[in-house]
């Protein structure tokens, strides 16, 4: 190779190295902003909820999980994955741009006509008319669909992620507000289904903005049919995962009625409240994350172990934390009319834990080229949920508390058990992982209760603020005293810096 050859060849390398630097910046900038404002809107959303909670009705909240159930399960049809597909074609042409708007507007044209006259059946399904207008109305989200989708996808294949942020962050703040502002004028469940239109609206509206893409729609089946194959086994995947969220709802609901089933779906998502917020952030660097470990499992495990670690010091002490404080949670923050909610609650934010480690490993386990495993997990929990659910909603929520109780269990120890091989990793190394954050919480655990009887008389926002003080600096003290390294790891982490998972 003469001179000038060697020159040119180190030249390419550098401008190629260069390409490589420019965007690894971009990328971690934006998932960086992207992390800020979905953080920042998860804490406005979270705020919001907590107060329209008071304004509500456990009946009206009824109501809303029974609307949301199936139009959660029919919105991921909505996209059909070729979000996803566009994200990862190396190059699309404009055919294949016209014919994926073409058939998205097929796609949820149908999902509207079905929704909107298929409101009468869930009426009937749930004994409760008053559904069928509501569902009439919230039919209207499937037609903003493609004018959504689209521009998410060009968006994230652009690495605009900070714009799509921005947007989002926009829309759902907007949306928490009006829903709040019409619980207060006591709009009751329609000041639910008022801030799903709006968030929709909203994004749509602001994504036409920031990226413009309309186009002539086309339905040649050619031009899309592999994204649709690729398409449809990740929505295949998606579909299983919400369908174990939804299924207690799905079966319960006509057993329990509006009320008790809002009293259950509210105790739900407040347990759930931690991982809704924290793990979508985490899930969003799993994957990619864990796909470079594909060739290098030890490595992998390692990584896990860690990561597991550290996430677990975060999300345990406040999911055991809520458990201990529920009684007063609920009284104090939700009302008294939420009474009922205050065990159910507790229940199941004591089994969190568990589901936080099954939904950890699943990603990795997608990612790491198992999605086979990952899918074996989720049919599990549906297999296993669906006659728990039938059993314990003819003894009520707490029957179906239990149900769900015992699946996560169940699944959890399944999940792990099936990772051993693909990943490495066994349930001893799993325990020791989560053994300071297990061990710290329980301390905290024993102290929180220890304030209650002590101060048993202390009631009200004082007694609240007690026992959440306590919990937080017996925790921060047994982690400053026991593991003070693994602390420190964790704030690097938090901070960014790259050393802490090593």
């Amino acid at each position: 190779m003469g001179p000038l050859t060697l020159r040119h060849h180190e030249r390419r390398l550098m401008d190629k190295q260069k390409n490589h630097t420019e965007i690894i910046d971009k990328v971690l900038s934006g998932a960086r902003w992207a992390a800020i404002l979905r953080l920042v809107g998860q804490a406005i959303s979270w705020l919001s909820t907590i107060v329209v909670v008071r304004f509500i009705s456990p009946e009206d909240y009824g109501l809303n999980a029974m609307l949301e159930a199936p139009l959660e399960l029919m919105m991921l049809l909505s996209a059909f994955g070729l979000d996803l597909a566009l994200v990862r074609s190396k190059n699309i042409e404009q055919d294949e741009l016209r014919s994926v708007f073409g058939w998205l507007l097929l796609i949820n044209g149908l999902l509207f006509l079905a929704y909107f006259f298929g409101g009468a059946l869930i009426a009937i399904y749930f004994d409760e008319p008053r559904l069928e207008l509501l569902a009439k109305v919230l039919a209207f989200v499937f037609l903003l669909a493609p004018f959504r989708v689209i521009p998410n996808a060009l968006l994230d294949r652009n690495l605009k992620f900070k714009l799509r942020a921005f947007a989002e962050f926009i829309a759902s703040t907007s949306a928490a507000i009006a829903t709040l502002v019409l619980a207060i004028l006591g709009a009751g469940v329609w000041a639910l289904v008022a801030g799903m239109l709006i968030s929709r609206v909203l994004l749509a509206f602001i994504l036409m903005i920031m990226q413009p893409w309309i186009i002539t729609p086309s339905l040649s089946f050619s031009a899309v049919r592999k994204m649709m194959a690729f398409g449809g086994v990740m929505t295949f995947g998606v579909v299983l995962i919400l369908l174990s969220d939804k299924l207690a709802i799905l079966v319960a609901g006509p057993i329990l009625g509006a009320e008790m089933l809002g009293i259950f779906a509210v105790a739900f998502q407040f347990a759930l409240l931690p991982l809704a917020k924290i793990m979508p952030v985490i899930n969003s660097v799993i994957f990619p994350t864990f796909s470079k470990f594909q060739e290098q499992r030890d490595a992998a495990a390692h990584y896990l172990g860690r990561a597991l670690g550290v996430v677990s010091l975060g999300l345990f002490p406040i999911m055991i934390g809520t458990a201990c404080i529920a009684q007063e949670f609920v009284a104090v923050i939700l009302g008294e009319k939420w009474s009922a909610a205050a065990v159910p609650l507790a229940l199941l934010s004591i089994v969190m834990p568990f589901r936080m480690t099954t939904s950890f490993l699943r990603p990795v386990l997608s990612s790491m080229g198992h999605l086979d495993l990952a899918l074996k997990s989720i049919i599990i929990a549906v297999v296993v949920l669906l006659p728990l659910t039938f059993i314990g909603a003819n003894y009520g929520v707490i029957g179906l508390v239990m149900a769900m109780l015992t699946t996560e269990l169940i699944v959890a120890f399944s999940t792990i058990s099936m990772s051993r091989a693909a990943l490495g990793t066994s349930f001893t190394k799993i325990e020791q992982s989560l053994r300071p954050a297990v061990i710290c919480t329980a301390v905290m655990a024993i102290c929180v209760l220890s304030t209650k009887i002590m101060f048993g008389a202390q009631g009200g926002i004082a007694g609240l603020l007690i026992q959440v003080g306590v919990g937080a600096i017996s925790y921060l003290l047994m982690l400053r005293i026991f593991y003070r390294d693994l602390l420190e790891d964790a704030i690097r982490l938090f901070l960014g810096r790259r050393k802490s998972l090593e």
